[in-house]
């Protein structure tokens, strides 16, 4: 009994699932099940922040730890949960989608990416990632009406089980090098057992890298994100962007710092190849999309090499910066992914921002604060996360790479301003967009304040922050 504390946030989301899955009969319409979601989550962060990280217990023979990073990801995740469900409720009406059964995957990914960041072992990080991903190959697909869905659920599992599999056998490969599977006794191997860079090593190293740094889309593991994002109804695709990235970097952090950090040499190297890799690569990409989703995936899986960069030092410091960026780039691309919710089918397309300025200026305002943070340009939160990054990536001695990320950056001015330059210097050519929704509403005003007080409050997000 005393086990199940630490999974409390856990099992509340779990229990609304359930609930949901049982009433689902009755649940016609997506507000009240969307209430549920975010009342489950709002339980779930109360929970998660009662208990004391500062003691780090642990449950299940160690396999699941209740520190302070754990605390971190697991409000993080519930908050993103909650204004996933509020930016999906009119999109679930039009779609006639079924609200209990999407909002109980919701749910139960959610719960596997809380189990994820409290992972201690790599078998039980192994069963959070997979509840995540099941989850969201059915939500890419939800929609079966739409082929192009349908097609971007297939992809995506495909790809998905391909990563899973180089998962489960850099975990084999692990367990036959140190002899187990928790992370505190595979540090202890390594360092204590003086075990030489063997090949088997290496190999684990490399396969566990490659199926973590799938489930951030990060270079040349990103096949998926494009197709899937672009298949996916427009809610689905923000969860993702903000939820499963968040959780891929989560476990990075967690693998790379602490079961491996005898290892630190090999791991930076790797991940500074992941970063290099999906800044350069995804941000000259990005600058050719017209499909406002398949950009926002571009810049995915470059702000996921941004992100790697704090974990390239191997130190507090740098998983401090990374967890920074998480929380900030959650929150602006939950952001920006609602302007496309709110405007509907012509927000998915660079047209439909042709004058939008004139006919709806608080919208284009909003749009335009998103994609000044998704940028870096200050004082929003996306630069003041961006600068510390870039900090211990230069801290580390990385000088080449933070380079790059600057480099990169200014590229990505392009391909977001871009969408600035329909809204404020191009004539509207259509009507004036209806009004958000209240729930679509009240989640930008979230996404906004957040990304505002980053900006000019920096260090109030970075005191939250404990690495593993």
């Amino acid at each position: 009994m005393k086990d199940l504390v630490l999974l409390l946030p856990e099992l509340v989301l779990v229990g609304v699932a359930v609930a949901l899955v049982l009433l689902a009969r009755r649940v016609r319409r997506a507000g009240s099940a969307a209430t549920s979601v975010v009342v489950g989550a709002m339980a779930a962060i109360y929970l998660a922040c009662a208990s004391s990280p500062q003691q780090a217990p642990t449950a299940f023979d160690g396999t699941i730890v209740g520190d302070g990073y754990t605390q971190f990801f697991k409000v993080l995740f519930a908050t993103t949960l909650a204004l996933a469900a509020l930016l999906s409720v009119r999109h679930l009406d039009t779609e006639r989608v079924r609200p209990a059964e999407f909002y109980a995957l919701l749910l139960l990914a959610s719960t596997g990416m809380m189990l994820a960041a409290s992972a201690l072992d790599l078998l039980t990080l192994y069963l959070g990632l997979e509840l995540m991903s099941l989850c969201s190959y059915i939500l890419v697909g939800i929609t079966r009406d739409r082929p192009s869905s349908n097609e971007a659920a297939l992809k995506y599992f495909l790809l998905g089980s391909f990563a899973s599999a180089l998962l489960l056998y850099g975990i084999a490969l692990t367990y036959g090098v140190t002899g187990s599977t928790h992370f505190p006794a595979i540090a202890s191997a390594l360092a204590e057992g003086g075990l030489p860079p063997s090949p088997m090593l290496l190999a684990s190293v490399a396969l566990l890298a490659g199926g973590l740094a799938f489930k951030v889309a990060a270079v040349p593991f990103h096949a998926w994100a494009p197709d899937a994002y672009q298949g996916a109804s427009a809610p689905v695709a923000a969860f993702l962007a903000a939820g499963s990235k968040a959780a891929g970097l989560a476990a990075l952090g967690r693998v790379s710092l602490v079961a491996f950090a005898p290892e630190q040499r090999i791991w930076a190297l790797i991940i500074v190849g992941l970063a290099a890799a999906s800044m350069a690569i995804a941000s000259l990409l990005a600058v050719t999309q017209s499909d406002l989703k398949r950009l926002l995936a571009y810049s995915s899986i470059a702000h996921a090499g941004y992100a790697l960069l704090g974990l390239v030092s191997g130190t507090p410091e740098g998983a401090s910066a990374t967890m920074t960026y998480a929380l900030v780039y959650s929150f602006m691309t939950l952001g920006a992914f609602g302007v496309v919710i709110g405007l509907g089918e012509r927000g998915e397309s660079l047209e439909g921002y042709r004058g939008l300025a004139a006919t709806s200026p608080f919208t284009a305002g909003l749009m335009f604060l998103f994609l000044l943070s998704l940028t870096g340009v200050p004082p929003t939160a996306g630069f003041a996360a961006k600068f510390a990054v870039i900090l211990a990536a230069v801290g580390a001695g990385h000088y080449a790479v933070a380079v790059l990320a600057v480099a990169c950056s200014v590229v990505s001015a392009f391909f977001y301003l871009r969408i600035a330059v329909f809204m404020y210097m191009a004539e509207p050519d259509g009507p004036a967009p209806a009004p958000f929704p209240a729930a679509v509403s009240a989640a930008l005003m979230v996404a906004a304040a957040v990304t505002v007080m980053g900006g000019i409050f920096p260090d109030v997000f970075a005191a939250w922050t404990t690495p593993p």
